[in-house]
């Protein structure tokens, strides 16, 4: 396993800025462990190609338009525009309506519920079949079966 301390000084062992006893010390590391001075050289030839490469120019304005293609992504991203949209439903002025909306529809829900479950329409009789006594329509209707049925609103 590599000791992180001499991790750290690689870039100062490769650009030449350590003291003259830390330098030695960590040849001395380096030698002793063969994966740390594989890794070493490595880097050393990264950094030397990376030297040697032409500086590129590119156009004045560059930044400028690489900032504005990036405003442009963010601004259109769906993540963007759905995390807007979460935000707006809880500012103070949307409250009220996400309050409102929510309990239109549960009461709505409920409602729907109530009467999908009502089963009032069984007891509907068909007011034709004159064998029925369980309706009177007036009061001669009450009168003329076996039991009686009175009607709301007749005083006899």
């Amino acid at each position: 396993m590599i000791d992180n301390k001499y991790l750290d000084k690689i870039t100062d062992y490769i650009e030449n800025t350590l003291s003259h006893s830390d330098k030695a010390e960590f040849e001395l590391y380096m030698n002793k462990d063969s994966e740390f001075k594989k890794i070493v050289n490595d880097i050393k030839l990264n950094t030397l190609a990376l030297k040697k490469i032409e500086d590129i120019k590119g156009p004045s304005d560059f930044v400028f338009k690489l900032n504005q293609r990036i405003d442009e992504y963010e601004n259109n991203s769906i993540f963007n525009q759905l995390s807007n949209s979460v935000s707006n439903i809880f500012s103070k002025s949307d409250t009220l309506t996400l309050l409102s909306g929510a309990s239109l529809i549960i009461i709505l829900s409920f409602s729907f519920f109530k009467f999908s479950t009502f089963i009032g329409y069984n007891n509907i009789v068909d007011t034709n079949n004159i064998s029925d006594s369980s309706i009177a329509v007036n009061d001669s209707d009450s009168l003329n079966v076996e039991d009686p049925v009175l009607l709301l609103g007749n005083d006899k």
